[in-house]
């Protein structure tokens, strides 16, 4: 798909997260956006769901996989070694 999209995010929300949970069923995957308790390390208060099909969160993963490689490929961040 080469057409150019207008994005228009004046009035999209700003959050933060530290943690990602990820539920698959057959028809999607549900993302739960959420932040760590400081306190209480096991508990995480989920603030956002989105829910993608299938497709959309396979274009998703690539998507970021290509902007991961292009962040590694400028030097600007590194891959950590597995612990």
């Amino acid at each position: 798909m080469d057409d150019k999209l207008d994005v228009m995010d004046a009035e999209a929300e700003h959050m933060f997260s530290n943690l990602v949970t990820f539920s698959v069923s057959a028809e999607e995957v549900c993302l739960g956006f959420g932040i760590r308790d400081i306190q209480e390390e096991n508990l995480v208060n989920i603030h956002t769901y989105l829910h993608m099909t299938i497709p959309h969160f396979l274009r998703f993963a690539d998507a970021i996989n290509q902007q991961i490689q292009f962040l590694i490929d400028k030097g600007i961040i590194t891959k950590e070694p597995k612990q």
